[in-house]
């Protein structure tokens, strides 16, 4: 299972309220291609604008979240990232994608 820790939520935005969560990879082989195919393919089915920040690299930009920026990041253990939704669905469109990170198997 990829494991990963919630750090905080909050709503906020400079052009009008967003949601995101700040997680913490905990999965030993951190957001490797099957995690990351599983979440880009969730975003998929929401009309909200989500992006992603690895917040361990803070040089590096707010990501729109596809799966090349998935794999781009490379989040690896420990790391943390910044998931942000904007849109009519973002509440739901977060909570289904953390779902998602916290229910992947790791391949074996």
């Amino acid at each position: 299972m990829v494991k990963i820790a919630a750090v905080g939520r909050a709503a906020h935005g400079s052009l009008g309220t967003s949601t995101e969560e700040t997680l913490v990879i905990r999965h030993p082989h951190g957001l490797h291609s099957r995690p990351a195919a599983d979440l880009y393919c969730k975003t998929r089915e929401f009309k909200s604008r989500v992006t992603i920040q690895k917040l361990s690299r803070p040089e590096l930009p707010e990501l729109p979240l596809s799966l090349f920026n998935l794999l781009r990041i490379g989040a690896s253990h420990g790391h943390r990232v910044r998931l942000r939704a904007h849109g009519e669905d973002e509440h739901a469109a977060i909570e289904a994608l953390t779902s998602v990170i916290e229910h992947t198997r790791a391949a074996e």
